[in-house]
């Protein structure tokens, strides 16, 4: 299991940054490792895996849970971040159809190993619990995926 301390920033893609205390992280050990961190309000949920030897959908790597977050202690959440780890570079990524009314942007970044090979990293959030399954693509449609259904 990859260390869940924060690497140099030589070495950590960011793929969103939302002010100076928002933003998601992610960074690769090696071409199987993963750490990412999800930071709001000061305060960074960091997640370590491994990616599965088959994949969930084609080109697709893994797909995170949707990580909840509380505004106020005690209250149900209304935010939920999900992160997104797909082979190669198809981006800018989009939701497939239009884009469900409770779901927020997608942002997306791509991370290059030393041999050359290419991963994207996305991002997305929804601000409900209930909301419409909907796919999201890359530009050139060779990769899409159930934007709410995490890989195992």
């Amino acid at each position: 299991m990859p260390s869940q301390e924060m690497p140099p920033d030589d070495f950590v893609a960011v793929i969103r940054r939302d002010g100076p205390g928002a933003g998601e992280l992610l960074w690769m050990k090696d071409d199987r490792t993963y750490c990412s961190a999800i930071v709001r309000e000061g305060q960074a949920g960091i997640e370590c895996g491994s990616l599965a030897d088959s994949r969930p959908r084609e080109g697709v790597l893994k797909v995170t849970r949707g990580e909840p977050y509380q505004q106020k202690p005690g209250e149900q959440p209304d935010l939920f971040v999900f992160l997104a780890i797909v082979e190669g570079e198809h981006g800018p990524y989009a939701y497939k159809g239009a884009k469900p009314e409770a779901a927020g942007p997608i942002h997306d970044a791509v991370l290059t190993f030393a041999s050359g090979r290419k991963v994207g990293l996305i991002s997305y959030e929804k601000h409900s619990r209930q909301i419409p399954e909907s796919e999201i693509c890359g530009a050139d449609g060779a990769v899409c995926f159930p934007a709410y259904y995490p890989s195992r």
